[in-house]
């Protein structure tokens, strides 16, 4: 009996329909496949669920694969495409700098966070400061040395209560500014803010 599949054959006719194929309908093909396996594999990742400016990213992401392109006439020269690989380029920059934080600082997601999408973190938290300071004890450098100077600031507000020149305002907050150099010398600022936006200073 003849065989009702020549796969040689088959396999000459699928070579040959890769060899003239045109470059841009290869890619067109393609591009559904290569963004959806890129999804997948920043959505495996478990650092972006615990962070949630990466998390937001992502499905930002997923919303704009699924919703904002048109499959079915698929045209890479469209701006759509070029914003979604725009998206996906940030979003593993972000979380490869996630990555690399959390080592730095195990654990401490919210300062991690803050760090990548603000650029800085107030470290109020004991336990935050604690993991800093382990990050930074590891640079001996850094912890011998001693600092220059301290400073500390002491501010209260004021509002409503009348100031002893009328012409100048209402105080609404003051401040004095303490700073303490390395050679023991004392300088104080001492700063009142007034309701016309002027501070004056001694």
């Amino acid at each position: 009996q003849k065989p009702l599949f020549d796969y040689e054959m088959e396999a000459e006719k699928a070579l040959h329909y890769l060899e003239g194929i045109p470059v841009y309908s290869l890619f067109s093909g393609l591009l559904p496949a290569v963004f959806l396996i890129s999804y997948e594999r920043l959505y495996r990742q478990p650092v972006i669920h615990r962070i949630g400016c990466l998390r937001e990213r992502l499905e930002s992401l997923g919303n704009k694969i699924a919703v904002k392109v048109d499959w079915s006439t698929v045209d890479p020269e469209s701006p759509v495409y070029s914003s979604i690989m725009d998206d996906l380029e940030d979003l593993e920059i972000q979380t490869s700098r996630c990555v690399s934080l959390l080592y730095k600082f195990p654990g401490q997601y919210r300062l991690v966070e803050a760090l990548v999408d603000g650029g800085q973190a107030v470290v109020d938290d004991r336990n935050v400061q604690k993991a800093v300071f382990k990050a930074l004890s590891k640079h001996s450098n850094i912890m011998a040395a001693s600092p220059e100077s301290r400073e500390y600031v002491f501010s209260a507000g004021l509002s409503g209560i009348a100031s002893a020149d009328a012409e100048t305002g209402t105080d609404t907050r003051q401040r004095m500014h303490v700073s303490i150099e390395e050679n023991k010398t004392i300088r104080v600022v001492y700063g009142r803010a007034k309701v016309q936006g002027t501070t004056l200073f001694k």
